[in-house]
């Protein structure tokens, strides 16, 4: 009788063995095509995370290798500043792609005709209610207000290095004095005084979503405004409001890497720049963040992997205790085939053919299920059902290992009976 249909008439007749040994197939495929649909989700969440937690290094002022002076307003350090063409030179190195730096100041606003405008809470006191906490930025999208989540642009676009007289203000401000993007207003750092007054437009409107009791204020001179009354200039700008004040300078800068996984590498280029003088500097790197975020993600992964791992082991083990519980049943037909001429690989060919008839009815549908199975599972690692797909290749990969394994699985199952001669194994029928 040809293998093929002894094959499918013993699979037939033993259907219960022959269901158990499906299901088994059923639930391992189902497992491990799940396992790796949400490791995937994983390593996609894990490059996402490269590219949006805003990974940073600052440049700053060494105030400890510096000299100190002192004024009218105390004491202050002598160190030299950053100037813009020290943060173009480091800007250039591979892998930094924006970076921001930031002179404040307090300026007084008001319309074109001259009128003050009042902050959200006004005093009573004009020259008081005037004043806005602002920041001269190379990219206001890139400041810490924004990066952190305090404050989100609803209208229009951050000030950067393209900029020259421009300005962003809170939503809550331009609704209270009818101003929107597009619009024209008057900015002087201090009134009743020689400093220049110049013409900002608006190019964008920023929305608070954090409110001043946030831990982000760091009790900074900042806190005692508003985030409403927090206003971004370009730096061109910033520069003309302040060029009666000679002391002013960047004493830091932030820079922002593509990688976080390069940062390191990255700080290493920048500090190889010779025209610095790195001992008046420090470099910090700002990764606390991604690292916290990555190493939980890198935890996850791990014990996905595990799982797969431990399933895949444990269901081989059942599925050899399975096959060599059959064929030790099946010593005596064994013995009657070999006694007849028929050869032990073609014995062995046929067990390895009634696995594979279970498994061609098993692995497709475990394939359809586990789409379903696998964003449930997901959920419970956090990742949305969106995320976690169950693709081709992940089906074509585990069929691939799955029929190597069920054939080594045969293989072992067989050895402690297939070794013997037909007339030792008949005789231990006896």
């Amino acid at each position: 009788m040809n293998l093929g249909i002894r094959a499918v008439l013993y699979t037939v007749r033993k259907w219960k063995k022959t269901l158990l040994v499906f299901a088994l197939l059923l639930a391992i495929m189902i497992l491990v095509l799940s396992g790796l649909a949400i490791a995937d989700a994983q390593e996609e969440q894990s490059a996402e995370l490269r590219g949006t937690t805003g990974v940073s290094f600052t440049v700053s002022r060494n105030t400890a290798t510096g000299g100190w002076g002192s004024g009218n307003g105390g004491s202050y350090s002598t160190q030299e500043y950053l100037t813009p063409d020290m943060m173009e030179q480091i800007a250039s190195v591979d892998g930094i792609k924006a970076y921001n730096a930031s002179i404040r100041t307090i300026l007084c606003l008001s319309n074109t005709k001259g009128q003050w405008l009042e902050q959200l809470e006004p005093t009573g006191h004009a020259l008081v209610d005037c004043q806005f906490y602002s920041y001269g930025c190379f990219n206001s999208e890139y400041h810490s207000l924004f990066l952190s989540g305090a404050l989100v642009l609803c209208d229009g676009k951050a000030v950067d290095m393209s900029d020259d007289n421009e300005i962003v203000i809170s939503k809550e401000i331009a609704d209270k004095h009818g101003l929107k993007v597009g619009d024209t207003i008057q900015a002087v750092n201090t009134p009743l005084s020689d400093d220049q007054t110049m013409e900002l437009e608006i190019v964008g409107v920023f929305e608070v979503v954090a409110d001043k009791t946030d831990e982000r204020n760091n009790f900074n001179e900042a806190s005692y405004y508003d985030y409403a009354n927090n206003a971004f200039v370009s730096e061109a700008a910033m520069k003309g409001l302040l060029e009666n004040y000679a002391d002013v300078g960047y004493a830091s800068a932030d820079f922002f890497v593509s990688d976080p996984e390069q940062l390191e590498v990255i700080i290493h280029q920048v500090q190889s720049i010779n025209s610095i003088n790195w001992n008046n500097f420090l470099v910090t790197a700002n990764d606390e963040v991604y690292e916290r975020v990555s190493n939980s993600i890198s935890d996850t992964s791990t014990l996905i992997t595990t799982l797969v791992i431990i399933t895949t082991v444990i269901s081989m083990v059942l599925i050899i205790l399975i096959l060599s519980i059959s064929i030790r049943s099946r010593k005596h037909e064994i013995g009657i085939l070999l006694a007849t001429g028929i050869g032990k690989t073609v014995i062995l060919l046929q067990y390895v053919l009634e696995i594979f008839l279970v498994a061609i009815a098993a692995f497709p549908l475990a394939y359809l299920s586990s789409r379903q199975v696998a964003r449930a599972l997901g959920t419970l690692f956090g990742k949305t059902v969106e995320n976690v797909i169950v693709t081709p290749h992940h089906f074509i990969l585990v069929s691939v290992v799955g029929t190597v394994l069920l054939v080594m699985a045969v293989l072992l199952s067989c050895i402690p009976i297939i070794r013997f001669s037909p007339k030792n194994i008949l005789s231990q029928m006896e």
